[in-house]
């Protein structure tokens, strides 16, 4: 049998004190901490994935905002060109007309210039005519001096390079 001894109820009853004082002074506070500290941490973990969602919504805004400033920048471009392109087709329109102009300025000038020459070859050809009349009519010719001096006549024209129109 146990032999109960009154120092070993001390001891039992000084263990139970003990107990009691352990659970209610050291193990209280610290479950109570370390209830505190589960907490927290599940608060700070909470926290951190809004704020990791956060930090995503945010990368795809700015995704979508770069994206469309992309896009925005690409349109500013292809319009550029396209005015570019129209200006350029204006110039040329625009120079193609001038040449034109100026062909037909220059058509007209020539025009003008080939009417004065056969003006001229008229008036030369008129003064000439008047010679050979005024030769033929001074002298009575035969029919091979009448030749003769057609013949001349011709060749003066050809010599002076009256016979040469356009």
């Amino acid at each position: 049998m146990v032999d109960i001894n009154i120092t070993m109820l001390w001891e039992v009853v000084n263990f139970l004190v003990l107990l009691y004082l352990l659970k209610r002074f050291l193990f209280g506070p610290i479950t109570e901490m370390l209830d505190k500290r589960s907490s927290k941490i599940k608060n700070d973990l909470k926290e951190a994935r809004e704020q990791k969602e956060k930090a995503r919504k945010l990368k795809e805004e700015r995704e979508a905002e770069l994206k469309k400033a992309r896009k925005k920048s690409q349109e500013i471009i292809e319009e550029a060109e396209s005015q570019g392109d129209k200006r350029a087709e204006e110039i040329i329109e625009a120079a193609e007309e001038e040449a034109q102009r100026i062909k037909d300025k220059n058509l007209a000038e020539i025009e003008q210039a080939k009417s004065e020459a056969v003006d001229d070859l008229r008036q030369e050809v008129a003064g000439l005519s008047l010679k050979v009349a005024s030769k033929f009519l001074s002298e009575e010719l035969d029919e091979k001096d009448h030749i003769e001096l057609v013949n001349k006549y011709l060749k003066d024209i050809e010599d002076s390079g009256l016979g040469e129109v356009g």
